[in-house]
């Protein structure tokens, strides 16, 4: 039977992934996961880790993080990801400073004043062991929070199939589209391959999964995988869904929301970010954005 057997994490987006033997897991992600994310000191935009590859060989511990008045800089501001502005209170301190030599630019650090991982598509990254065949084998380069090892009896996974993961059940949003970022070593952040054009077409490796059932995770949890049921009505519902969804959000669309899923976007910045509820993030073709 199919089993977790990794889950990864990173406090700070971008940084180096860590390991856990268990963790909480909640609508907004994995506990602490990737609530921090550097960005840059002149125009508080989100550093990603395609543009500064030498983050990931960068692990910190919660001991590295200010507190939440120490070292502030801007006690609320709006960061820039990509094109959407997020409520987040920045800091500068030892680890910022850090961060600054390594890039040669002013760094800061700003959290999230959201409950929710930094992410642009689904919270929680899923890979498969069986996704592997012909690919280095090292799963922290890929940077998912969840390996799940299902070599005995490979899954087959789309976009509304749900996965039970012990007490914790995801549904899939869609395909992961990768970056550059998988070409690096986690540990030295050196480049060591060009994997982009092994993986599946378009770019795709792994899956965005949304929270269905909060709990706790562990590494050997048991796993089942159920498809989703799709009709002709189901789709067309969807479409009317979206359209009305869309026209009610256009004013404030790149607003960051409480509510999940959350809309689907680009991956290292080259697609087209796609508004929408929970209708456009169970369609089949949807692809989400990396796990950085």
């Amino acid at each position: 039977m199919a089993h977790l057997e990794r889950i990864g994490s990173t406090l700070v987006k971008g940084l180096g992934w860590s390991q856990h033997e268990r963790i909480g897991v909640a609508v907004g992600g994995l506990d602490r996961d990737r609530r921090w994310t550097p960005v840059w000191a002149d125009d508080l935009t989100c550093l990603r880790a395609p543009q500064f590859p030498a983050m990931v060989r960068l692990v910190v511990e919660p001991g590295d993080l200010p507190g939440d008045d120490q070292h502030v800089v801007h006690q609320e501001a709006r960061i820039r990801y990509y094109d959407r502005r997020i409520p987040a209170r920045v800091h500068d301190g030892p680890l910022a400073r850090r961060l600054s030599a390594e890039a040669g630019r002013q760094v800061l650090l700003a959290r999230t004043l959201f409950s929710d991982a930094i992410v642009w598509g689904a919270p929680v990254s899923v890979l498969l062991r069986s996704e592997l065949a012909g690919l280095p084998s090292d799963t922290d380069r890929y940077r998912p929070n969840l390996v799940i090892d299902d070599r005995d009896a490979p899954l087959a996974l789309a976009a509304g199939s749900r996965l039970e993961v012990g007490a914790v059940t995801l549904e899939v949003v869609g395909e992961l589209e990768r970056c550059v970022i998988i070409d690096h070593d986690p540990v030295t952040g050196q480049k060591d391959h060009s994997l982009l054009r092994r993986i599946r077409p378009g770019a795709l490796l792994a899956y965005g999964c949304m929270v269905v059932t909060e709990g706790e995770l562990a590494v050997g949890d048991p796993v089942r995988a159920m498809l989703a049921a799709w009709t002709g009505q189901d789709a067309a519902k969807d479409d009317d869904d979206g359209a009305h969804r869309g026209a009610q959000g256009a004013a404030g669309a790149d607003e960051p929301r409480g509510d999940h899923p959350r809309r689907i976007g680009p991956a290292c910045g080259h697609a087209r970010d796609q508004p929408g509820g929970a209708a456009h993030h169970r369609r089949a073709q949807l692809r989400l954005s990396g796990p950085w």
